[in-house]
């Protein structure tokens, strides 16, 4: 019982083809001090039922279900808001962990006395196959370097509870998480990159991640927005996103 407690958040929404694997992904951990708090979003398929079946055979798992629609951000809020573990981490209902990702984390972060642990992670098509070259972090990152590179995906994270404080996603921007990550480090949160692969990240036709034209559009926002960054420097890391974004997806079958 001297093991931190980890609270593993996985909002969901019509995630009847994925969401036993991603939970799966989840139970089978070699670490196994956490609570998986499942909050479903308004889901008119079978996705709660789901849940609940899973609810009823590992007391680990908590299930909520929203009462209105509140989006991926205000979902993420309530589980954060619902969490009772010493470190967060985030799960996507369509995403998949390997068995060591929590175990492999908590103790880089332990070694590194580092706040925010990320990896590295496979990029598949919506059947699970692989559908392109390893996306392979850093092993660190930092504020000025995520303006140019978002080397933090949600799937991937662990952080301490005491770090993240009351840091929340900020729903009026599309891509939520990447503002947080900004946000955090931006107010001194030292992060350490794992470069294993420990995650499966699922592509989706027509997904915010795959639309490039509405994520630029969205990046520039937050650059200019969001950080008020000046208009000579968000050109300078707009230009390096671009291009790294090429080089990433450039390379899926």
């Amino acid at each position: 019982m001297n093991e931190p407690l980890i609270s593993v958040i996985m909002p969901s929404y019509n995630s009847e083809s994925y969401i036993r694997e991603a939970i799966d992904s989840a139970l089978s951990q070699t670490y196994k001090r956490f609570e998986l708090i499942v909050i479903d979003d308004c889901s008119d398929d079978s996705t709660p039922d789901i849940v609940r079946e899973y609810r009823e055979r590992d007391g680990r798992v908590r299930f909520l279900a929203n009462e209105k629609n509140l989006g991926a951000a205000g979902t993420r809020n309530r589980g954060l808001d619902e969490a009772k573990g010493d470190y967060i981490a985030f799960l996507d209902s369509d995403d998949v962990w390997r068995s060591d990702k929590l175990a492999k984390q908590l103790r880089l972060l332990s070694s590194s006395g580092k706040s925010l642990c990320y990896s590295s992670y496979s990029l598949t098509a919506e059947n699970g196959a692989k559908c392109g070259a390893d996306y392979i972090v850093p092993s660190s990152t930092d504020f000025e370097h995520l303006l140019r590179e978002n080397c933090i995906s949600p799937s991937t994270v662990l952080i301490s509870r005491e770090a993240l404080g009351a840091h929340r996603f900020l729903s009026e921007y599309m891509h939520e998480d990447y503002v947080l990550w900004l946000d955090l480090l931006r107010g001194g949160c030292a992060c350490v990159g794992c470069t294993e692969v420990l995650a499966d990240y699922r592509l989706h036709t027509g997904s915010k991640s795959a639309n490039k034209l509405i994520s630029a559009s969205n990046r520039w926002k937050v650059y200019r927005k969001y950080l008020k960054l000046p208009l000579f420097k968000s050109l300078g890391c707009f230009s390096v996103y671009a291009v790294n974004g090429f080089r990433k997806y450039s390379k899926r079958h």
